[in-house]
């Protein structure tokens, strides 16, 4: 289980409602957690340079964006040494496809989610990610592991 006491949270997705849907989804969680969005890969790879903002502790990344893909940003993210240990989980709207699972671990995310579409569901995923022993699980990844359902 993740001890930490102050998650600091970056969600990557272009979709306004999902965002808002995933901030509501953490507060009725009672998760006192500091909450940041970036709308596409761009603006995400902007933030994480920004060295005035700090790094976050895991980072949700939609895989379907305009601009730059979540494929294409997370790529980018394992590409820095810096970043090497911030836990990236790789969200897709649809389902988990055997090649888009494939992609995102040999990518270097550490989790792959499908959006759930009932708000319950969502925060029962959010809970179960943040409780997250990441440190552990950055030491042993596996594929057989690496999809995370409710």
């Amino acid at each position: 289980m993740n001890t930490q006491k102050n998650i600091k949270i970056l969600l990557t997705d272009d979709d306004e409602d999902d965002r808002d849907f995933f901030a509501e989804a953490l507060e009725d969680l009672d998760l006192d957690y500091p909450i940041e969005f970036c709308k596409n890969g761009v603006e995400l790879l902007d933030r994480l340079y920004d060295t005035s903002l700090g790094i976050p502790d895991i980072i949700f990344l939609d895989l379907n964006m305009p601009i730059l893909s979540g494929f294409e940003t997370l790529q980018q993210i394992r590409e820095d040494a810096k970043f090497k240990d911030i836990p990236v989980i790789a969200i897709y709207s649809t389902s988990a496809t055997a090649d888009g699972v494939k992609s995102t671990f040999g990518l270097g995310a550490n989790a792959y989610v499908v959006k759930p579409i009932a708000f319950s569901d969502l925060k029962k995923l959010l809970k179960k990610v943040i409780e997250t022993d990441w440190k552990e699980k950055l030491a042993d990844a596996k594929i057989e592991s690496f999809v995370i359902t409710v």
